[in-house]
């Protein structure tokens, strides 16, 4: 506690040089606002450091940040930007304004030259930062890009990138830029690369990606082998299957009892179900039995409605285009769904998210739920965790669990009292821990005639719009983990008045952290609401998620 305070305390000392240049900063032109970004840069060549011209890099950019987008940093934001210059992960609120907070330390560390990458939660995200927050960058002298194609447009390809990746700050997801790093470092000439050599990255919502996504890899793959013709014959085979007599299923895990490898060879008519010459017989039983009883559909993957599965993503129910299963997997979930089969092929080059991220120099990032996994951040990327304050006290209100026997009960309990809510005219919004119970909670507001909107991986292409709705009076969102993760809820006329936005969730998540999340959608800045969590015996109370493979 000690640590953290005197931490604070030097932090408010940095925000206090930097506001004595407030005053200078308002008395100049636009030009000679802009002009002092030529000028910083002179000082950093001329043997200055980043921290001798922060105090007056960051009064300038608040400024430019006042002028182009109406919009002057309060002081906690100026406290967040501090902290992620120095490397730090800084803890702040839902709707306290990461997005204007980034632009202090990006533009004071582009100053440098080097390769400044901010990684956001999603594309949509990525694209209208950049375009927003770039008419600052722009109004200093600097030049910003978005490394993640705008909807209908193609994708980059290496002149694009080369041209992205060269401005003074890129804005890109996690996915994108670990993917373009493995592309990179495929090419066989120096002519074929894009990337800057890694500097200094902020990452968004960064326990999402440096904790729950750390360990998933990022895989292309190449060389496509000669489609196997087993897949359509091994699922038929596990269809007709039964539990404890032909195959056990405990903890995770499940394997064929004596009675199921003898009904395998007969069903197959071979005499060793796990000999050598029948081992691709038995790859595919077995890749078919574990789509059959180990991923669940609205839980593991989902299947579009131009019939190809995609793989959910368990920390926050977005679905992952491009990724897949290893080792004929997704072939095997293919065929159970009875879609097209894509593809097998063989990795060339991984990367984690942990590695990817380690690899730079300067990280930093900002959340709303870091506190509590401080320790296992600074253990494994050596970045400390600052919890910023909040530019106006709480007034949101968590009231107690409630607990029930079976999800059948926690689930119409849930409705029941989102429809008392609703009928109040306040907005709610209803988190699920999985899509099935998303759309359980539909079915009953469509029985009772209640308008909503379901935001979940079948439908997040209008995540933003959904969002932008959800605080509106008497709106109505029933959404998984994602529910706009990222992006503010902010309230409509009136509803601050009537107690805010309610948030109800249903089942217990992956982990504090995401249910923090789920609370923190409700009373940004200072506004009312209330959160509340059902909760059930029935609930998962762990979940992993699958090794996922993009195929290129």
């Amino acid at each position: 506690m000690r640590q953290k305070k005197r931490k604070l305390r030097k932090l408010y000392k940095i925000l206090r040089r930097v506001r004595s240049h407030g005053e200078r900063m308002a008395g100049l032109s636009d030009a000679e606002l802009a002009h002092l970004t030529v000028e910083f840069k002179e000082r950093l060549a001329g043997g200055e450091t980043l921290d001798d011209i922060l105090p007056e890099a960051f009064a300038a950019i608040c400024e430019a940040d006042a002028r182009v987008l109406g919009m002057a940093p309060f002081d906690v934001q100026v406290l967040g930007g501090i902290a992620l210059h120095q490397g730090c992960l800084a803890e702040m609120n839902t709707g306290e304004g990461k997005t204007l907070v980034a632009t202090m330390p990006l533009y004071l560390n582009a100053l440098t030259g080097k390769s400044n990458i901010l990684v956001t939660a999603n594309g949509y995200l990525a694209s209208r930062d950049a375009e927003e927050m770039g008419e600052v960058y722009r109004f200093m002298g600097l030049t910003v890009a978005s490394g993640v194609p705008a909807k209908g447009q193609k994708e980059f390809g290496t002149a694009e990138k080369k041209e992205v990746y060269a401005a003074d700050i890129v804005y890109t997801t996690h996915g994108s830029l670990g993917f373009d790093y493995l592309i990179d470092n495929l090419a066989k000439k120096s002519e074929d690369r894009f990337l800057r050599e890694f500097y200094y990255v902020i990452i968004d919502e960064a326990d999402s990606v440096l904790l729950d996504a750390a360990q998933t890899p990022l895989i292309i793959s190449a060389s496509p082998r000669v489609q196997s013709n087993l897949y359509a014959v091994a699922d038929l085979f596990v269809t007709t299957l039964v539990e404890e007599r032909d195959y056990m299923l405990e903890d995770g895990c499940v394997w064929f009892t004596e009675e199921g490898i003898q009904y395998a060879e007969t069903f197959f008519q071979i005499d060793n179900f796990y000999g050598r010459e029948h081992f691709e017989i038995n790859r595919h039983v077995i890749l078919a039995l574990r789509a059959h009883k180990l991923h669940e559909k609205g839980e593991h993957y989902i299947v579009s409605r131009d019939r190809k599965l995609l793989l959910m993503d368990g920390s926050t129910g977005r679905s992952l285009d491009g990724m897949k299963l290893r080792g004929g997997q997704h072939q095997a979930l293919e065929a159970k769904e009875g879609v097209p089969l894509t593809q097998e092929s063989r990795a060339v080059a991984v990367v984690t998210f942990q590695n990817l991220f380690l690899m730079f120099p300067k990280l930093a990032g900002m959340s709303g739920t870091l506190a509590d996994a401080s320790e296992e951040l600074r253990d494994v990327y050596g970045v400390k965790v600052v919890v910023i304050p909040t530019n106006r006290p709480r007034k949101r209100k968590d009231l107690p669990d409630r607990y029930f026997p079976n999800s059948e009960r926690q689930v119409e309990a849930a409705s029941m009292t989102a429809l008392e809510i609703h009928r109040t005219g306040r907005p709610v919004l209803i988190v699920a821990a999985n899509i099935e119970n998303t759309e359980r909670v539909s079915k009953i507001f469509m029985k009772e005639k209640i308008p909503h909107n379901v935001l979940n991986a079948n439908n997040a292409y209008w995540e933003a719009q959904i969002v932008k709705e959800a605080g509106q009076r008497s709106a109505v969102t029933v959404a998984t983990t994602m529910a706009g993760r990222g992006t503010d809820i902010k309230l409509g006329e009136g509803v601050e008045e009537l107690g805010g936005l309610a948030v109800i969730g249903i089942g217990r998540m992956a982990n504090v952290r995401m249910e923090r999340q789920a609370r923190g959608r409700a009373g940004r800045q200072g506004d009312a609401g209330t959160s509340q969590f059902f909760v059930s015996l029935e609930d998962d109370l762990m979940g992993e998620n699958p090794s996922l493979e993009k195929y290129i």
